[in-house]
């Protein structure tokens, strides 16, 4: 029995279409193309990629870097991302869930082209006081997803391995300071901070939070509910405040998709097959 409650065998579950899938995959997804890099062309390269549509999306299975995938764009917002995670879980009965992009950075000393791997995450615009706590997730109790110890340490490895053998090239590249890797707290909520106010706000209110962005409780709260290991990845795209908007578009149109390939890289390397 999986962990969603459908029932398949090892080498048995249907998934969309009634096509046979050998083992279960893992799930990767980001919300836009560019978070991405070139992880489907590798995915073509590799072993050929069969993409199935479903709910709007696009779903491409194959395997990459070794590993048994299906990778698809979660689109932007928490509603839209816990849509395709609830899909990758229900129709491609994925193994664990690994979720890959940027963000604003909020700790402070949390700077452009660092990566913060999340230990926890949190909705910082959930609010159903004084009904429940604030941040908690009304009949759930819980207000911070921790993500899988597991699956989040092999993700910080492959981001110190990337930082250790890249990280000065990709610095002097793209003029930022060579990258350092974070753990802890990443916050979400379907707004883009881009103020100063803004993200002092998120400051006072969550003290211990590393970065912003729009997606990864989503999916976080989902997979908890489901039983479904998840991590998340994000490298730091601005400081969330009035420069965030400029900082963010060249950030993901020149940086974004380097650093995914090659922490995606070696984070498929070493995790192979899922067992």
């Amino acid at each position: 029995m999986s962990t969603t409650g459908i029932e398949a065998g090892v080498g048995a579950h249907p998934g969309i279409g009634g096509a046979p899938v050998s083992h279960r995959p893992l799930g990767i997804l980001a919300a836009l193309p560019q978070e991405l890099g070139d992880l489907i062309e590798a995915m073509r390269a590799e072993s050929g990629v069969r993409t199935i549509t479903h709910g709007q999306r696009d779903y491409h299975l194959g395997t990459v870097h070794g590993a048994s995938c299906v990778v698809t764009l979660a689109r932007v917002g928490k509603v839209a991302a816990a849509a395709t995670v609830s899909a990758l879980i229900h129709a491609f009965d994925v193994e664990a869930v690994v979720f890959t992009g940027v963000a604003g950075g909020v700790g402070a000393e949390v700077r452009v082209g660092d990566i913060v791997v999340a230990n926890a995450l949190l909705q910082h615009d959930l609010d159903a006081s004084p009904l429940f706590p604030r941040f908690e997730v009304p009949l759930l109790g819980v207000s911070r997803f921790a993500a899988d110890a597991s699956l989040a340490d092999r993700l910080a490895a492959a981001c110190e391995r990337f930082v250790a053998e890249e990280g000065t090239a990709a610095a002097e590249r793209f003029g930022t300071r060579e990258p350092r890797v974070h753990r802890g707290l990443i916050i979400s909520g379907d707004q883009f901070v881009a103020s100063a106010t803004g993200v002092q706000a998120l400051r006072d209110a969550l003290p211990d939070a590393l970065a912003v962005e729009m997606e990864g409780a989503a999916i976080a709260q989902v997979c908890y509910e489901y039983g479904v290991p998840c991590a998340v990845v994000r490298t730091i795209s601005d400081t969330a405040d009035d420069h965030a908007p400029g900082s963010f578009v060249s950030f993901l149109t020149e940086i974004a998709g380097t650093y995914s390939n090659a922490i995606l890289k070696r984070f498929l390397e070493s995790r192979g097959s899922p067992a």
